[in-house]
């Protein structure tokens, strides 16, 4: 018989990988020989996902076979038989809700068992397999002996990519997807406009997109952008498209000044959407319409964060055609928290939470920092902030569920406060992430759960799901995203897939498993932290 290999059959693994196969005394066994394994009963989105992660990952070539497979998937004959598990709570984010994700995944000397409650079950059961294959130089093909049955915590698992601050291409977001993927995402929430632009084309305001100065293009057409919700449902990812008012809005003011209507902005750097201005609020119908036609999900995002300089009733009638005119598209919506103040979310709905502590905003400290005429922004915005511990608890009293994406330990653009392994990356560590922010360290970040947040913001809050995000102003391609998310990412994705607590040193050991696999996926530039 081959020896096992000496690396990495034993090392722990994030759990997104079922627990019992942490266990470092876990015995490995062979399950397959010639850098090869054959796999049969997958149905082809599995299959398709499984063969491609196992070569990228580790150069195997799986086959597909009708009997005698190493890698065997069945149908669960009884629902009871996952009974060991409890079912996901929160809200269901797929377009036909309801799957069941839960699965099992026997190990064995050349024998792999999968049993699974439907399509997605299994696809999550050949994720952890791929993640626990190894391959010796003989071409031999080994994972620890186990049987487990698992899923998730959260039906709505997200990361929230901004495409705006930084435009990544296609092809880039698509490798996002493959990354969300083995770590068991289901949601990519599209941060698509913002006041430094537009990056869904519109046919109905087309000089939303025209083209920049140099030719270049910073947005998606129509059929690019459809083509990435396809490639996302491949791999059992959702797509919620944001289109942020009546705020963050410059691009489109800069693109028709006519939105404005009869109403001069309170300064030229905080324009919003006004309810009075007949042009603003049709053009927030049109877009939200636009949206919803490339939308198969049954979420939209409608933004309304920050609305700086606009007055409180201003801001509540806006959301309220805002919310109105989404709701006629059939769409339900998710909103920043700031949205509980216009009253009109309700169990339907999802509000993001946000706002979390250490960041409370700074006014006096800002406004010793920029001229005078800036200063009646900062008080609305300081006055936004004031307000914002209420908004939580306000959805919670509505009935409305609380997506929890705390900046403090969520937000993936905030600076490490590691020491870098690497001093070629010094330069990143300090150019990376937003200067306002307190760095925090990598065990800091994994020190968090989703019930102390709801806890902590909303006693008695329905947690809708987890949401990491990552925002684009001090990135400048796709090694900076890599840099800001990894080695974060996988600690957000196990507090949203399992319901234990994990300490942190053996987290900290298992992420070292898994820099090939981010090598792999074309993310090398991940942050490597001192111990």
């Amino acid at each position: 018989m081959q020896t096992p290999p000496e690396t990495d059959v034993h090392a722990e693994l994030p759990r997104v990988v079922p627990a019992p196969f942490r266990d470092r005394t876990a015995e490995p066994v062979r399950v397959g020989v010639g850098g090869r394994l054959t796999l049969a009963g997958a149905d082809p989105e599995a299959a398709d996902w499984f063969t491609r992660s196992a070569d990228r990952l580790h150069g195997l070539r799986v086959e597909a076979v009708r009997e005698n497979a190493g890698v065997r998937v069945f149908p669960a004959a009884d629902p009871a038989e996952f009974a060991a598990v409890a079912p996901a709570t929160g809200v269901d984010p797929r377009p036909v809700p309801g799957a069941d994700e839960r699965h099992a995944l026997e190990i064995a000397e050349d024998r792999i068992v999968v049993r699974a409650a439907g399509a997605e079950g299994a696809f999550r059961a050949l994720t952890s397999l791929v993640q626990l294959l190894t391959v010796d130089a003989a071409g031999g093909v080994w994972a620890p002996r186990g049987t487990v049955v698992d899923g998730p915590r959260y039906t709505w698992r997200s990361l929230s990519l901004d495409v705006v601050r930084h435009w990544f291409t296609v092809q880039e977001v698509r490798r996002v997807v493959d990354l969300m993927a083995l770590y068991k995402f289901n949601v990519l929430h599209l941060h698509l406009t913002d006041s430094q632009g537009w990056s869904l084309e519109s046919r109905r305001w087309p000089e939303l997109t025209r083209p920049r100065p140099d030719g270049t293009r910073r947005y998606y057409t129509r059929e690019e952008f459809a083509g990435l919700v396809a490639h996302a449902a491949h791999h059992h990812v959702t797509v919620v498209p944001e289109v942020d008012l009546p705020g963050h809005t410059g691009a489109a003011f800069d693109a028709y000044p006519e939105l404005h209507g009869d109403i001069p902005p309170i300064h030229p750097r905080a324009r919003f959407l006004h309810p009075d201005s007949e042009a603003a609020l049709g053009f927030a119908r049109d877009v939200l319409e636009e949206f919803a036609e490339l939308t198969p999900g049954r979420f939209l995002h409608l933004g309304g964060d920050e609305p700086f300089g606009m007055l409180h009733d201003d801001y509540v009638r806006f959301v309220e055609h805002t919310h109105r005119s989404l709701r006629a598209t059939g769409k339900r919506a998710v909103g920043w928290q700031e949205t509980a103040r216009a009253g009109v979310l309700d169990g339907e709905d999802v509000l993001q939470y946000w706002i979390g502590a250490p960041d409370e905003f700074d006014a006096e400290g800002i406004k010793a920092q920029v001229p005078p005429e800036y200063h009646a922004v900062v008080d609305r915005a300081a006055e936004s902030f004031r307000i914002s511990p209420g908004d939580a608890p306000a959805a919670v009293r509505a009935g409305v569920p609380v997506l929890v994406a705390p900046n403090s330990r969520l937000y993936l653009d905030r600076s490490y406060a590691d020491a870098c392994a690497d001093p070629a990356q010094e330069n990143d560590r300090e150019r990376l992430g937003l200067p306002a922010y307190e760095p925090i360290t990598v065990a800091d970040t994994f020190a968090w759960d989703p019930d102390d947040t709801a806890e902590s913001a909303a006693p008695g809050a329905c947690v809708a799901g987890v949401e990491a995000a990552v925002w684009g102003e001090t990135m400048t391609g796709f090694d900076d995203l890599a840099f800001l998310l990894l080695p974060r990412l996988p600690g957000v994705a196990e507090k949203a897939w399992t319901r234990r607590r994990t300490e942190w040193a053996g987290h900290r050991r298992s992420l070292a498993a898994h820099r090939a696999f981010w090598d792999a996926l074309g993310f090398g530039n991940h942050f490597r932290p001192a111990d």
